[in-house]
């Protein structure tokens, strides 16, 4: 199948609306303008032709022709396009012109039916392209709304799983406060014991203390009197001197 391509395009002389069917080959390219109630306009242009724009815009005739297809697209907005009389010229932003193209009037039935048979080809290609792409497009929507709906599910449990793992967390923090205030109230308890004991401990001490030392003092008192007392006896047994004996003796 021959390599086509069909726009709708605008005519700048008189903002007419025409039909631009291309053919495209490796070395040239052919042009059918159809209008309402006109005769078709059919052109072509080769590599010899093309030389003049090729060397003007210092490009190959690939990139001439993969340029000037696009523009034939009708998608570059910086071309612009003129028909009048039996001449095609393109433009783009209306200065620099990119190609030129005589045409003329297209009588043979023979290749209108050709055409119009390429273009009923080209037609139900399209169509079919269409239909799987309405196909994709639907099988893709049905996807669309399959994730939709498991994406929704998966975040109702993910909040769901949130809200029970708060409740958890809450109830475990609970217990641990509750265990905290025990032990410290355990451990406050512990230490008043502890205090307790330790100050009646002390208290029995200081009493024992006491009683021994008044036991203590009382034995040095005693053992002071009782010295006394033997130092006196002594004193009245003790024998006299030998002077008093002599003494006692010559008298």
């Amino acid at each position: 199948m021959i390599n086509v391509s069909v726009s709708q395009l605008v005519n700048q002389v008189d903002k007419s609306n025409f039909t631009l069917y291309a053919e495209w080959e490796d070395t040239h390219f052919k042009v059918i303008l159809l209008r309402p109630c006109t005769i078709p306009l059919s052109g072509e242009m080769h590599t010899e032709n093309a030389n003049y724009f090729l060397n003007h815009l210092d490009e190959s005739f690939e990139i001439y022709l993969e340029k000037t297809r696009h523009a034939f697209s009708g998608k570059n907005t910086d071309i612009q396009f003129f028909l009048q009389d039996d001449t095609f010229i393109w433009k783009q932003q209306n200065i620099l012109t990119r190609g030129e193209i005589a045409v003329y009037p297209l009588s043979n039935i023979l290749i209108i039916s050709d055409i119009l048979k390429q273009l009923l080809e080209l037609y139900q290609k399209c169509q079919e392209e269409i239909l799987t792409l309405k196909k994709e497009n639907k099988r893709l929507d049905e996807n669309n709304k399959k994730l939709t709906t498991d994406i929704e599910e998966m975040i109702n449990i993910k909040d769901n799983m949130e809200k029970d793992l708060y409740m958890r967390f809450l109830l475990l923090l609970n217990a641990k406060k509750k265990r905290i205030r025990e032990l410290q109230k355990a451990l406050n308890s512990n230490k008043q014991t502890t205090k307790s004991v330790y100050e009646e401990t002390t208290d029995d001490e200081s009493e024992k203390s006491d009683v021994e030392s008044k036991k203590m003092h009382g034995t040095a008192s005693s053992n002071s009197r009782k010295r006394k007392v033997d130092y006196k006896s002594e004193q009245k047994v003790a024998p006299k001197s030998k002077e008093e004996s002599e003494e006692d003796l010559f008298s």
